[in-house]
């Protein structure tokens, strides 16, 4: 039978010193995650993307509860404040998960999602028609750097393991389509993985390649890299929080979850996995590898606001 774990291990020649070098395209981000999109759903039914919140009251056994809790971490990020209608922007949201908890939880709240995977917007309407919410869901099929949206018109934005796709340490042209998008005043908040130095440990940077070449990431941004690119495009009261140990408690359903996934996909394809699928399995591996490297790499929740000049 094929096995599932067909990536090159070689260790590089060289440290990874250029942690942009990974050569992945926009094209290959689109194609990986048309092809696992319902992958996902082994993960979380209601299609939550992401790693988990953990916090006194919830049951660390139970991953979907830690899913939507980081769902409402971000939205209290946002500060919204009480208006009677409020519009925020998910770029970069999957199947608009995040969204969906948002403006199910607040009546006066209109959310528009931003992803280049068509599928993703086909689960998401049908998701959000069982909640009740697709009257005050738009989900746009755009580049998130280019998105077209009027300027200056959200209360509020974030990106959620959504922002690492954007090109270079910085994620330069990402931040400027936020800062663009949001009113002077509102609040970005950015939850994601960042290198935390240009030049990691050659084994972390084995890692970090191996793990972005399966999950069809460019490169993580590195953490300072990130937050100069913020204050370079009009972003003050910058708060950089690690989320590490928040994240944990989910992170470890990786290894029963991944395994039992694993088998019984092998099981329904007589033993055949698509090069996506394959490495899917093996970038949920390395996700957990990785945070181990406590010096090269870390889990944060990045906030900032717009300017108001």
């Amino acid at each position: 039978m094929p096995t599932v774990f067909q990536p090159d291990f070689r260790m590089p020649r060289q440290t990874i010193a250029r942690v942009a070098d990974i050569s992945i395209t926009p094209g290959d981000t689109q194609d990986y995650f048309t092809e696992v999109a319902t992958d996902y759903s082994a993960w979380s039914p209601s299609y939550n993307m992401h790693f988990g919140f953990w916090r006194a009251g919830l049951n660390p056994l139970r991953r979907e509860g830690m899913l939507i809790e980081m769902n409402r971490v971000v939205g209290r990020a946002l500060r919204l404040g009480d208006a009677t209608r409020r519009c925020v922007i998910d770029m970069g949201c999957g199947a608009g998960a995040t969204a969906r908890t948002l403006v199910s939880d607040d009546a006066s709240l209109y959310a528009v999602t931003v992803t280049n995977v068509a599928v993703q917007n086909r689960i998401a309407a049908k998701l959000d028609a069982a909640a009740g919410v697709a009257d005050r869901m738009a989900h746009i099929e755009a580049d998130y750097t280019r998105t077209g949206l009027p300027a200056a018109q959200a209360d509020g934005a974030w990106a959620v393991e959504s922002a690492c796709y954007a090109s270079g340490t910085d994620k330069a042209d990402f931040i400027r389509e936020a800062a663009r998008l949001l009113k002077p005043g509102a609040r970005l908040a950015v939850v994601d993985g960042f290198l935390l130095r240009r030049q990691p440990s050659r084994l972390a940077g084995w890692l970090h390649r191996l793990w972005a070449d399966s999950w069809a990431v460019p490169t993580l941004a590195v953490r300072d890299d990130f937050v100069a690119a913020l204050q370079a495009h009009g972003f003050e009261d910058i708060e950089v929080k690690s989320l590490r140990w928040r994240v944990a408690p989910s992170a470890l359903h990786i290894p029963v979850l991944a395994t039992r996934f694993t088998l019984a996909e092998l099981w329904k394809a007589r033993g055949r996995l698509s090069p996506w699928r394959r490495k899917h399995i093996v970038a949920s591996y390395c996700a957990l590898a990785l945070g181990m490297f406590w010096r090269d790499f870390d889990y944060c929740m990045v906030t900032a606001t717009r300017r108001c000049d």
